[in-house]
């Protein structure tokens, strides 16, 4: 198949049926904006019908895995609600995709996750982490709004609720070997060899049957998909959210942090 129409993510295939997914707004932290989740919902579609792909391995370029919404676009839901709802979709359906697909999808997080970003990377089967990457968990409490993402997929994951209300009631920041002791990665690994130990493990799973391979993944992820009406309500609820002037302030002061001051 073709896959020279994305821009804003870099598709490679490999022969061995493993397909490399790298997320590519590396100067805006690979946050996700209008373009980007369009093209991760035809990503997911296209990967669906494509017999040559067994394996999909996602990563994103640069310093970050993904900081989760583009503040620029998140900035414009106080007085543009249409365009929030729009974008709740958008999202909602990109993560519906990701869970629906019958293929096992491998994260290879090489830095900073947050936001929308972080519901990405817990939704994918298996999760590799650079030693030197971090989770902001439930960051968008910290701009007033609701966090959809990290509230389903944490208990989804399996995810004590001692350690989940703990974490996202604080916003914690959590390395990788804290986000693997408490079950929400699968394996850390050296920075340098991040990428390469997700790719081995990819090709391993790709050498195997892949009729009993999605079986297996749909099995292991019965849990995950009878609790998946939640999502729809927590992201519906979390898009309300974004109306709220207490989140134009929460943007403001997220703005002075990071330097982006308008």
């Amino acid at each position: 198949m073709d896959y020279s129409q994305y821009s804003d993510i870099l598709v490679e295939c490999h022969d061995d049926g493993v397909l490399l997914a790298t997320l590519n707004r590396p100067k805006r932290l690979n946050a996700l904006d209008e373009r980007l989740l369009g093209e991760l919902n035809r990503l997911w579609l296209q990967l669906a019908d494509d017999s040559n792909v067994r394996v999909v391995v996602v990563t994103g370029a640069g310093q970050a895995f993904s900081v989760g919404a583009d503040i620029d676009l998140v900035g414009t839901f106080n007085e543009d609600v249409e365009r929030s709802i729009d974008s709740s979709v958008q999202y909602t359906s990109a993560l519906r995709r990701l869970m629906d697909l019958h293929k096992p999808v491998i994260a290879a997080v090489n830095g900073d996750v947050l936001g929308g970003g972080l519901g990405i990377a817990l939704l994918c089967d298996v999760i590799f982490m650079a030693r030197g990457a971090r989770m902001l968990t439930a960051s968008q409490l910290r701009i007033n709004a609701l966090p959809a993402p990290d509230a389903f997929l944490w208990p989804a994951r399996g995810v004590s609720s001692a350690k989940a209300k703990y974490h996202l009631f604080k916003s914690s920041t959590i390395d990788a070997a804290e986000a693997e002791r408490i079950g929400l990665i699968s394996v850390v690994t050296d920075d340098a060899t991040l990428l390469d130990e997700a790719l081995d493990f990819a090709r391993d799973l790709a050498r195997r049957d892949p009729r009993m391979l999605s079986w297996t993944k749909r099995a292991l992820s019965y849990n995950l998909r009878a609790a998946s009406p939640l999502l729809d309500e927590w992201l519906s609820l979390e898009s309300l959210s974004f109306a709220r002037d207490a989140v134009k302030d929460g943007l403001n002061e997220m703005r002075k942090v990071i330097g982006k001051e308008r």
